[in-house]
Formats: C-alpha cells, structure tokens, sequence
C-alpha cells in the first residue's frame, strides 16, 4: 500500500505529490453505505441549515466555483470546514485541491457540520482575505458524505475538496446549471479523484487487499485453480456491488480524472489497478465459475457470482479506458471524444441518477456531440443550426426526453432511439414520502410522475432492468436494434426517418380541473424539425401530451402470441408455432424460420451466426423434456451438457428472455415480439427503423381514432433485411402513424 503524503497547502506553491501515491484514509468502523446517488436529488433535512451559500456571478461564462477546506481533527470529532470562492483557472495551475466522488444516499441530511464561507476578495486565493462569518454555521449533510469526510481529513493540516452538495448551491437552479456545464473542467483540474466506495463490510476490505493479488500476473493463474480462493472472488464481486459503481455521474467524474483512487473504510488502491483486477477477473470468469462448481461451501453452484457483465463496476472499467484519445502535442494534451450521446446514453445502461434529467446532462461533456453538429440542419431556430443541448433544470423530465430524442432523430437520421430503453422514471411519491426542494423560503412540492409516451422506453425493459435489478442478473433479452454505430438490421432497407413531432397542451386550473386543450404545436416534417411553445394563464399549471408522427406501413397483424418466456423456459407449443414437428421420423433438420428466431439470426458480436448453431440446437431438442420443453437454463448448468450447446443457449436466453413468440394472421410469419404483445397488434416497418416494430391502435369511447401505442421492437423471420420494401409496400399504402 503506498505510503501516507503530506498533503501540500495550495499557497505553500510546492511540488505536486508523486503521481502513483494515495493517501491512506485514518480507519473507522461505521456503516455499508449501498444506497441511493443523487446529484441533483432534494435534501431531506432533519434541522433547518444555518448556513447559506454566497451567491457565484450570474455570468454564464463565469469559472468561479467553491472549495471546501476541510479542517483538520480526530475522525470522531465535529466536521468543521470552510467554503472559499475562487477562480478555477487559476486552481488547475497554481492550487492542489481534490475532487470527492461519492454516493449520496436514499437516508436524510442528519448529520451536522460545521462552515465558515469565506468571500473572494481580488483576483485570486493570493489576495484573498478571509472574511468568515462571525462564527460558523450549522449544516446538515448525508451519513455516507460523512463518513468519508471523517476518513479523508488529516489529524495535522488542512485538505482542499471540491464535493458537489457542499460546493453547489442546490437550492439555485442557476448555479447548478452554471456549475454542472464546467464540471468536466473541475474534475480535469482537480489534483487527484478521491472515490469513496463506503465502509463497514469486511467481504469488501478484504476484496481492497485481494485486488493486489490478482494484478500480480505471475500468481494469476494459481489464483483462478485454487479452490479456496472462492471466498476472495465472492468477496470481489460483493465490493463490484457497492452503489457507487451505478452512479450515472461516476463515469464523468473518472473519465476527466488524472489520477484516481479508490477508498473503502481504512483501505485505498489506485484506479488503474483496481481496473486491471476487474478486467481480468472478467477475462478468467468461466474458470472462476468452474471453481464455484466444484466448491462445497457455495453449494457447487457455478452460478452463484450472478451475471457480471450487468455490475457497474465491470461496465465502467470497460467505458472508462475508451471515452477518450488522448494525444500531447507541444506539452499539452489533446483529449479526442470518441462516443456521442446517443450511443452513451443506450449503452451506460447500468448508471443511474436520482434525477432523471440527469440520464442525458450527466454525459454531455463526455460525448463528441457538442462541436460535432454545430453546422448541420437545426431543430429550430432563426440561423437553421443544430444547438447541442445543454443541462437546464427548469425543464420537466417530460420535456428534456423529448428534447433528446429529437436530438438522436435529427443526428443520426435513424429512429431506432424509439425502440431502446434508456428512459428511467421519477417513482410516485408515497403517502409517507413528500419529496419538498426548499428555494430559498419557499417550498415547493415535486410534480408526481406522469405517463411517457411510449416511444420513449422504460429502462426497466432493458436486459439487465434498473440498476438495482442490475445486480440479480438478466431480466430481458438484449435490444434488437444494438448499439447506434452498430445496426444489426435494416428492416427499412435504408429508408431514413420522415417524422414530425406535435405537442399537445392542456392546462390545468388552480382546483385542479381541465380546461380545453386551446393550443396544439405540430413542427414541421424531417430534417427541419419543428419549435414547442409552451403557453399557460398565470393562475394555471400547463400538461403537454407529446405525439411523435412517423411515415411507415403496415405489414400484417398478429394472430397468435405464445405465453412470456420465463426464465428461458421454451414451451412445446411455441416450438410448434415455429414449425418443429416432434412426430416426423427424420429429426435431422430444424426449421430455419425456428432455429434463426431462436437467436434473432445474429450472433452475440452481431455477425452472422455460425453455421453451427443449427446442429446446437438439435442437440438441444434431442434434451427436452418429458412434456416436450427446453428448459435452457436446466441444460446450462448441467455439466454434462456440451460446452458447444451451452454456448448456443446462453445466445438464446440472451435473445428471448421475457419476449413472446409470435405469428401473422395473412402472411404467416414467425417472430419475437415485445412482452405484452396482443393478438390483434400491427406489424410495422417505420422509415428509419432497422428493426420491424408492433403498434397498437388506441380510441376514444366514441369510436374515434386517438393515437398508435408502440409496443416495441420485433424479430419477424423473412423482414429484417428491407424485404417488405420489395415485397409488400408496393401492394400497400405509406401511412402516417402518430405514436402516443
């Protein structure tokens, strides 16, 4: 472990420390902080805050931020600290500070503390002059920031920190707009990152010492053949579940970092050796699993890790070293982005906020988008260019989905956008739980979730759910229309998206009763886009509807549907329905329509799939069951299966996890489609979507067309390549479809 530093005074104008030392944190029992992130989330008080932030200048343009000069003391003693105000670029070159990254906690702000605020008084922290108020004020801060706080701070001198709920005015919507469009500044400037994983279980402190072992290459193999070393990488994977690792702001906040280190109680390694170890426990995970297998204490259970590639901890080890290029050219370093938003924000599907609108303004600085686009067709607007979005919280959530998904239409020319899960909800409120944002002495209560429309996707239709159910495993099969730079179909044959949007607002009155809908705003066809205008009387509360209109045509309709595939449990009747006949006398064939359905007709990489994947599979039918079934996940963990027939079902039970089979009432197609398809239900091809999808018509009482409901994506054997332009457009009509 390296040695502790005595940390430099950023007036003392010494040398930084050596880049590969960390600073050892003092050791204290307390608690296994697993909760809830929330960078932009309501305090939730238990006494009234008597300190209030002096304002930073309004200018947009303004590098101002806070540091947080965190006293010295004993780790029980009271937390007191200073907040001075001073420029930042004068901090990445002159001043040592540290950036904290953290998980804020789902619990209350009931932990006191204690701050001076100390003005800014000339150009820079040389010609400041402490001004403190006349003595420090209370306030109240989350048990996990407090424990790391404790941790971090020297017995002898001060440490200069930068952590956002303390640096950040949260009751300013100004400031935190200012403040998170210069964040990727703050951390790039900041000396070293400081990631607090929390403290309190021995499995992680001991993983935090077995890292060390498992970078020692030499010792590698020895580790994944001894069998006692099982309680390690149990251990490993209990520290790779900590909540840190789903917090949506982490891969920000590392990406920018020129140093990193992990902390956990009395514990700390560098990043870099921390992302090794996860990497190659990746790497060696199938051997590790046979280790489980042959293991008594965990029941020879080679499942018991779970499903890895779903943790945050192993998803952000792989995003984190392909973010950026980064390239010197006369002593400066030029960083090059390499991912734009929208296939960041598809994929950092594991990562979460606490505030939704966070999902997209937590990766803007990350993604190669904001020069990108600065000189292609607009949105709106008089000067016709595209305006890369920028964080504005006085937007709903409603609105800055919307917002994004125009975005993703307009650059990419594609609505596949449309069929992936990226979108998380603000829950509803309970009756015990009314979430108040205290704005300076006014209260104002959250607005409670509202339905989406359905061509923004739910993330907990993703493979892997929500975040917190990221941890258990798979939950649905993977999407369809893969990664943005990587179609896996195109099902329009090319065809690019021909949409327009339309915002319908209502208002509601001050007791709560709809008026009539008095305005609706309809933009203007593909690639022009169209402007939203809200308008509403002062006594009254505006409600959008948002419709998105889509050129396509209709296909066939759906005549049967097959029960939700469970658990990867393939029923008989749905092998059926794909055209397997257990009665023949020859089963030496499987139905192409079947087999090819069976694993959406690609391999995992999105290939072709291997020409051996139709002999796998009637491998796996002479296993079924008595009833006629395959039951994939039995054969899976049987060891008797062969490694190559298992290969092929883990395939499959990536592609039909909790979908329904599915069949067409004219043409009599064969296909996969989303859990909660009806009989009844439209199949489509939408102009710029690479992949069939299933509408369903919604009316009023009276009989009166409304909107479609989009289903989600389908697998449809015969038209996931442009046949249907060919086939059977020219036998029917194009039709505008408006998605609700």
């Amino acid at each position: 472990m390296p040695p502790n530093l005595k940390r430099p005074r950023p007036d003392d104008g010494v040398s930084l420390p050596p880049k590969r030392a960390v600073r050892k944190p003092v050791a204290k029992q307390g608690h296994h902080y697993h909760t809830m992130d929330s960078f932009s989330d309501v305090f939730k008080v238990a006494g009234m805050n008597d300190f209030k932030h002096t304002p930073l200048p309004s200018d947009p343009q303004s590098d101002e931020i806070r540091i947080l000069v965190l006293q010295p003391g004993e780790p029980e003693a009271m937390i007191s600290c200073k907040l001075r105000i001073f420029s930042l670029s004068e901090a990445n070159k002159k001043y040592c500070y540290e950036a904290l990254s953290y998980y804020w906690g789902t619990d209350g702000a009931n932990c006191e503390i204690k701050i001076h605020e100390i003005a800014k008084d000339g150009p820079g922290m040389k010609n400041a002059v402490d001004r403190a108020v006349p003595r420090p004020r209370k306030f109240y801060i989350r048990s996990n920031l407090h424990a790391a706080l404790s941790q971090l701070r020297d017995k002898d001198q001060s440490i200069y920190l930068w952590v956002d709920a303390l640096c950040i005015n949260q009751d300013d919507e100004r400031e935190k707009n200012q403040q998170v469009s210069i964040m990727a500044k703050i951390y790039s400037g900041a000396h070293r990152v400081c990631i607090w994983l929390g403290a309190g279980n021995i499995k992680c402190q001991q993983a935090m010492d077995f890292i060390e072992e498992i970078i020692d290459l030499p010792s590698l193999d020895t580790l994944i053949q001894d069998e006692s070393t099982v309680i390690k990488w149990d251990a490993l994977v209990e520290l790779m579940r900590c909540r840190w690792f789903s917090r949506r702001w982490v891969v920000q906040e590392l990406a920018f970092a020129t140093e990193a280190a992990l902390h956990y109680d009395g514990k700390s390694v560098h990043w870099t050796d921390f992302a090794d170890a996860i990497a190659l426990f990746v790497t060696k995970f199938n051997n590790i699993k046979d280790l489980f297998r042959s293991s008594r204490r965990f029941n020879h259970n080679p499942e018991h890790l779970g499903d890895i590639i779903g943790l945050g901890a192993s998803n952000l080890v792989n995003v984190a070293s392909n973010l950026f290029r980064r390239s010197n050219y006369d002593q400066g370093q030029e960083i090059e982005r390499l991912s734009g938003l929208e296939a960041l924000v598809s994929s950092l599907l594991s990562f979460e906020a606490s505030d939704p609108r966070d999902t997209v303004y937590a990766l803007l600085s990350i993604a190669k988008d904001d020069n990108a686009y600065r000189n292609i067709p607009t949105l709106s607007g008089p000067d016709n260019k595209i305006t890369p979005l920028a964080p504005d919280y006085n937007k709903t959530i409603e609105e800055v989905y919307r917002d994004f998904t125009q975005y993703c239409i307009k650059t990419s020319r594609s609505i596949d956008i449309i069929c992936r899960h990226w979108a998380p909800f603000r829950r509803k409120a309970s009756a015990t739980t009314d979430h108040i944002r205290f704005i300076g002495k006014k209260k104002r209560k959250e607005k409670p979730s509202v339905k989406m429309p359905s061509w923004v996707p739910s993330l907990d239709g993703s493979p892997f759910g929500n975040p917190e159910s990221a941890l258990n495993g798979r939950v649905h099969g993977d999407s369809l229309v893969g990664h943005p730079d990587r179609k896996n179909y195109k099902a329009a044959g090319g065809r690019e998206a021909n949409v327009r949007f339309e915002e319908i607002i209502s208002t509601m009155s001050s007791e709560n009763e709809s008026s009539s809908l008095p305005t609706t705003r309809l933009g203007s066809e593909f690639p022009s886009g169209g402007a939203f205008t809200n308008t509403a009387t002062e006594n009254s509360t505006p409600s959008a509807v948002f419709f998105l209109h889509v050129k396509g045509f209709q296909v066939d309709v759906v005549h049967k549907v097959s029960s939700r595939i469970a658990g990867g449990l393939l029923l008989r009747e749905s092998l059926i329905m794909g055209g397997w006949d257990e009665l023949e006398e020859d089963l030496s064939e499987v139905p192409d329509a079947l087999w090819r359905t069976l694993v959406a007709d690609r391999s995992p990489e999105g290939g072709n799939p291997p020409s051996w994947y139709h002999r796998a599979c009637l491998n796996c039918f002479a296993h079924s069951t008595s009833t006629g079934d395959i039951d994939t996940g039995a054969l899976i963990a049987n060891p008797r299966s062969a490694s190559i027939m298992t290969k092929f079902l883990r395939r499959v039970q990536s592609v039909v996890r909790n979908r329904q089979f599915l069949k067409s009432a004219m043409r009599e197609f064969f296909g996969l489609a989303p859990m909660g398809t009806e009989e009844g239900d439209i199949i489509c091809i939408l102009f710029g979507c690479s992949v069939p999808v299933i509408l369903r018509e919604h009316r009023s009482l009276a009989g009166e067309f409304e909107y479609y409901e989009l289903i989600g994506e389908a697998y449809v054997y015969g038209l996931m390549d442009g046949e249907a332009l060919h086939k059977i457009l020219p036998l029917t009509v194009e039709v505008d479809f408006k998605l609700g």
